[in-house]
């Protein structure tokens, strides 16, 4: 999310970095970045964008840091002020542990990059549980006003399941204690799939129904293999289907209330485009019709479904990149200038909850010249859309380490269930 960190070191992780320049001069270098990269008007603008929540991930080392390793600590305080914005402006905020010892994933995001080590050893698994503890005591306090709505007990694991299972009963029986302060706790599907949690209790595996106060989260993205050699018309299907999936009746398919994480606008048609969409018509064109097939394909639209809402990954980035920046997309023009407002849509919705791909529209030859919270689409689209559009409240995905700026977006209209 802010490639100027590391250019200098040209390192590719936040343990490598720090290792680099040693923890003196890698806290100046983070606490520069925590202190300016997010601010309280970027709030503001994401709630006048309509959005309700915001995403924010961490890494284990904010709470929990060996002597031995690099990391320097520091981040916390930005949390607390994060959520404390949050509160103030009545936005939500899920908070999840992209970054676990020993690595849950391997992948740079989680602060190494290397091998899986997570389940090498009971004391990554401890530490984790031990920063869970620590964020569920903190943020069901009273002072912060019952922002906190979601804490994930690990994002993105590639983790046999047996194992991941094992964590998550640990996990669950961790933060559960803070359902009664609203507090949800999210498990992320490991890439098996919401319906692999089907009938999912931690604590019961007979069990007939999901545990209560238990979300799924699955993230849906056309940028990488296989998925990324899929044409135009075989996106938009294929998120039409899973859209269909997760909207199905919960007390049927079993599946947990399921929340759409991270997605974005990144595909395998434009991953490697020179060109910016604020200069691409036909790119801002095929990035409205994707925003609004997804954003209808990831939205409840009743009671009792699985499906709860979603995260765009993310609000900004250091250089606004067009398919992963929910500002520059206001500003262009191909995101609706407030997604909890229907008549700023383009793309009517049909009966199965998916647009219509066949509706004529071409995004405008020029950009708009409003603000980011003012309405983008024309006053003709948006007549014709919205009878048939359906609203949706949505929400946005910050980072409190090297790659903060991830805002996601959902709705959480249905977060709160026994």
């Amino acid at each position: 999310m802010t490639p100027s960190l590391f250019n200098a070191t040209a390192t590719v992780d936040e343990w490598t970095l720090c290792n680099v320049l040693g923890k003196h001069e890698c806290l100046q270098t983070l606490q520069n970045h925590w202190s300016t990269f997010y601010t309280r008007d970027d709030f503001a603008a994401i709630k006048a964008a309509g959005l309700t929540s915001v995403r924010i991930p961490l890494g284990y080392w904010a709470v929990d840091l060996l002597d031995y390793e690099p990391y320097v600590s520091g981040q916390y305080p930005y949390l607390v002020q994060a959520v404390q914005w949050a509160d103030q402006l009545g936005l939500n905020v899920f908070i999840d542990i992209h970054g676990a010892p020993g690595s849950q994933n391997g992948w740079e995001e989680t602060g190494l990059v290397g091998p899986v080590l997570f389940s090498a050893n009971t004391s990554n698994s401890d530490r984790t549980l031990k920063v869970l503890q620590n964020l569920t005591t903190e943020f069901s306090k009273d002072v912060y006003g019952g922002a906190v709505t979601n804490i994930e007990l690990l994002n993105e694991p590639l983790i046999g399941l047996p194992q991941l299972k094992t964590f998550y009963t640990a996990g669950y029986n961790v933060v559960g204690v803070a359902n009664s302060s609203g507090i949800n706790v999210t498990i992320h599907d490991g890439f098996y799939d919401p319906h692999s949690w089907a009938f999912y209790d931690p604590n019961d595996a007979t069990a007939t129904a999901p545990a209560p106060y238990l979300t799924v989260d699955t993230h849906q993205f056309w940028a990488f293999p296989p998925l990324n050699n899929l044409s135009q018309p075989e996106i938009l299907q294929a998120i039409c289907d899973f859209g269909l999936q997760i909207r199905a009746n919960r007390s049927v398919s079993g599946v947990p209330p399921t929340l759409v994480g991270e997605w974005s606008l990144s595909t395998g048609i434009t991953a490697n485009s020179t060109s910016d969409a604020g200069q691409d018509r036909g790119k801002r064109t095929w990035f409205r019709q994707l925003f609004e097939a997804q954003n209808a394909a990831f939205t409840p639209y009743g009671p009792g479904q699985s499906s709860i809402g979603w995260y765009f990954w993310a609000w900004k980035t250091e250089y606004d990149i067009d398919a992963w920046s929910y500002r520059k997309g206001i500003a262009d023009g191909y995101i609706p200038s407030n997604v909890s407002d229907a008549s700023t849509y383009v793309f009517p919705v049909l009966d199965t909850g998916c647009i219509d791909t066949t509706f004529d529209y071409t995004a405008p030859a020029t950009l708009p010249s409003t603000t980011p919270s003012a309405t983008t689409a024309s006053s003709t689209t948006s007549a014709t859309a919205s009878s048939t559009a359906k609203s949706a409240a949505c929400s946005l995905h910050l980072d409190l380490w090297t790659l903060a700026g991830w805002l996601g977006i959902v709705s959480l209209g249905l977060f709160s269930f026994a």
